[in-house]
């Protein structure tokens, strides 16, 4: 008796969300400003400050989310997107009540929970995955690139805050708020080096220079491969006007 396996896929291209990279360049945007304002681990002592933090790992789990339906990530997959950052959301949330409370140190760093670092890191390789797929350049192309550029370091954000928890000494050699981490964030990805930040362990100095050379390397070789692809269907509209 023959016997049917059904064939789990990753991705499946069918979210009616598919392709729709310029909602999601909006929402990266807004999270990138959101975590170089907001400090995640700030004392909260009234609504509005509580709802602020709350606000910022809110809003870069709608991106995330956004992220794998516009990807063409499987619905069940999807649904597993959907429970970590519901989960991460929520622990984040709980850990900003309870500092409100006077539960938590309120001058002690929370955990960045791991399941959604990995989810922000992995999230700019699927959203590449998917516009590789694509044969002519759109907008939706272009806004695509700018995203998957753009979460580069809202992942390494979260890797930074990571390792500034797990090492338990300061990631810069003294407590700083979570805002500086987004700006060396993004002053490591487009190597500027002010030098007014610097990682003081092995790990972190690796993480930094990794976020710059990648950022270098995304920079080089995809929009490259955009830009030979435009030139292709250029040339073809061009062939198609003089015939």
């Amino acid at each position: 008796m023959e016997v049917k396996t059904r064939r789990v896929v990753l991705f499946d291209d069918k979210s009616r969300q598919l392709d729709r990279f310029g909602a999601l360049l909006v929402l990266v945007a807004a999270s990138i400003v959101m975590l170089s304002l907001v400090d995640l681990y700030q004392p909260v002592d009234n609504l509005g400050a509580e709802l602020i933090s709350i606000a910022a790992p809110t809003l870069v789990g709608a991106t995330l989310l956004l992220a794998a339906r516009a990807s063409g990530l499987a619905k069940c997959w999807q649904i597993a997107v959907d429970v970590i950052v519901l989960f991460s959301v929520l622990a984040l949330a709980a850990a900003t009540l309870l500092r409100s409370a006077a539960t938590l140190d309120p001058d002690g760093p929370v955990a960045a929970p791991l399941l959604i670092t990995l989810l922000a890191a992995t999230t700019p390789l699927v959203i590449v995955r998917r516009l590789v797929q694509h044969r002519r350049i759109s907008r939706g192309t272009m806004f695509g690139a700018i995203s998957a550029y753009l979460l580069l370091p809202v992942a390494f954000f979260y890797m930074f805050l990571w390792v500034n928890t797990m090492e338990g000494e300061p990631f810069f050699g003294a407590s700083e708020p979570t805002q500086v981490f987004m700006y060396f964030s993004l002053t490591s990805l487009t190597t500027i080096g002010y030098g007014d930040y610097t990682a003081q362990s092995d790990l972190g100095r690796l993480l930094c220079t990794a976020e710059a050379m990648i950022g270098q390397i995304y920079l080089v070789a995809f929009v490259a491969m955009l830009v030979g692809l435009f030139a292709a269907q250029w040339r073809e509209s061009r062939t198609g006007d003089l015939s």
